[in-house]
């Protein structure tokens, strides 16, 4: 280490005064040994123990989530990044550097968090912990709330018509108004009253599927069909620009029909056809238990299984937007190894890409190796998708995972997805999403220390406090925003040590906000500390 000295001669007020600085220069600074830090380039010489890097956790539903996308800024400069799984860590995280920017100690940047349709941004001051890193966890703003709709039934089929869900099951149909809740109990044309699916065709008239045929109610009556269908129908589709409807099923074949005024057999297949959707060509997929999916090509069938790239053979449903066609499916081991999941092909890539439970899916219960099994599928409000299976509803977060949306533990057999609601099907019976809900109830903060009251020159300003979540089932704490009313942002932890140099001279307002795992900010608590001014005195150099 290498040392200079400078000397500086000056007059204030009609005194000399004299300099001297020590000034040490080094070839590399000494790196911080925190954990997160990574190559972040030439540390200042000044402060060698700021790295600058940020790091910390991103919260959807109390979990750290990857893939959410982070951006730092400081000034007009931006980095940018994602959670990420190591193996030297248990959760995803991110770490990003302000110092790469020309952030200092003491400097103000912003992160903002982007991940399920949800945005949050905090402003923090470039403050380090020990080993030079900072952390700071993003709890992102929940909304929407399940709330019990119709109880009782065990429902297989759903359908969203305007105002009125249509549900089908074993009991037989029944519609209810989304803005009354008022059901209405429906006489189906058959003795058995078992409902496999259900569809709404362009004209609003609505279609019903049982073991017994297929029936359609024009708001007045229903109607039966003879269908030229071998064995029972089990899926139903209506393409929206020609307005004919599609019907599949099988025992142990499969075969498929048309209505387009006149009922046509379309063609058979090797499986029963178990799902069915049309895709934004006007393309018919269809979907079989045991042979993959068969896709329309003229008069003739593409065949995908899962060795082009389809989660599993055994298809349970499928649904088609957003530029793509999904399909859920059921478990099993194979030569290959285990399949099951959720598949999704690109209609304008024409690439297959497949979800397990390395996406966030949850595991099969008697295969733990593969996915459970995916009953439901729908295309929500932002061509979101959304699953229903043997444990929760889930959802497409960001790019690649998937989202337990907190139904309840349990198998969610039928989903329906409007532009303002999600329906879901469970043994218990109908639960409607709010999405416009908040969960919860915002916690609590306290300031426990706040001192001294007045900080003179070479001090230090100690800050500590807590909070509380009292939602129920308990909660937690997951971040803390101390902030000046001088200075703005202080610190991002639940207690910190602040120099005197950092502070401007005056009173300044201190609050406290904490935040709990749903992503809600308590209101703010306040302490008064004030800063007295730092005078600098000069001394006279007496030449002789």
């Amino acid at each position: 280490m290498m040392r200079k000295i400078a000397i500086t001669i000056g007059f204030v007020c009609g005194c000399l005064f004299l300099v001297i600085s020590v000034l040490q220069t080094q070839a590399a600074p000494v790196m911080p040994t925190g954990d997160h830090c990574g190559d972040v380039g030439p540390l200042p010489f000044d402060d060698p123990g700021f790295c600058g890097c940020t790091w910390g956790e991103v919260l959807f539903h109390g979990q750290p989530v990857p893939n959410a996308a982070i951006t730092l800024s400081y000034g007009s400069d931006v980095v940018t990044s994602a959670t990420y799984l190591t193996l030297l860590e248990s959760e995803p995280y991110f770490d990003l550097t302000a110092h790469n920017l020309g952030a200092r100690r003491g400097d103000i940047v912003t992160l903002t968090a982007h991940f399920a349709g949800r945005t949050i941004t905090r402003t923090i001051r470039a403050w380090p912990e020990s080993g030079g890193e900072q952390h700071v966890v993003l709890a992102l703003p929940e909304r929407g709330v399940w709330s019990p709709w119709l109880t009782g039934g065990y429902t297989r089929a759903l359908a969203l018509d305007d105002d009125v869900a249509w549900a089908g099951g074993p009991a037989g149909v029944i519609s209810i108004s989304l803005s009354s809740g008022v059901s209405v109990a429906h006489t189906l044309p058959w003795t058995d009253t078992l409902v496999r699916a259900l569809a709404v065709d362009t004209e609003g008239h609505v279609w019903a599927a049982s073991d017994k045929g297929v029936a359609n109610f024009d708001g007045a009556a229903w109607h039966t069909h003879t269908v030229p269908l071998t064995g029972a129908p089990r899926a139903l589709a209506v393409d929206p620009a020609t307005g004919a409807v599609w019907v599949g099923g099988g025992d142990t074949e499969g075969s498929l029909a048309v209505y387009t005024g006149t009922w046509n057999t379309v063609g058979s297949f090797d499986e029963p056809v178990t799902a069915l959707a049309i895709d934004e060509a006007g393309r018919l997929w269809v979907g079989s238990w045991g042979r993959g999916v068969y896709r329309q090509d003229g008069d003739g069938w593409i065949h995908y299984r899962a060795v082009d790239g389809l989660a599993s053979d055994n298809v349970l449903a499928a649904a088609a937007g957003g530029g793509a066609v999904w399909f859920g499916t059921a478990p099993y081991l194979s030569g290959q190894g285990p399949r099951g999941g959720v598949a999704r092909f690109d209609l304008t890539t024409e690439t297959w890409h497949t979800y397990t439970t390395a996406h966030g899916l949850p595991a099969d219960v008697a295969l733990p190796q593969a996915p459970a099994s995916v009953f439901a599928l729908t295309i929500g409000e932002g061509d979101i998708p959304w699953t229903g299976t043997t444990d929760d509803v889930h959802f497409l977060a960001g790019e690649s995972w998937w989202t337990a949306n907190g139904l309840r533990p349990g198998p969610v057999m039928a989903l329906a997805a409007g532009s303002e609601t999600v329906i879901a099907a469970s043994a218990p019976g109908l639960d409607r999403l709010d999405p416009a809900a908040t969960p919860g109830t915002p916690p609590t903060a306290q300031i426990d220390a706040a001192a001294p009251s007045t900080l003179t020159l070479g001090a230090t300003l100690d800050l500590s406090g807590s909070g509380v979540d009292s939602d129920e089932g308990g909660g937690q704490i997951v971040a803390w925003a101390w902030t000046s009313s001088l200075d703005g942002p202080l610190c991002t932890t639940a207690s910190c040590e602040l120099p005197h140099s950092l502070l401007t001279p005056g009173a300044h307002s201190i609050t406290l906000q904490v935040q709990d795992d749903e992503g809600l900010w308590s209101e703010s608590v306040a302490a008064m500390v004030t800063v007295e001014k730092a005078w600098l005195v000069y001394l006279p150099l007496v030449l002789k």
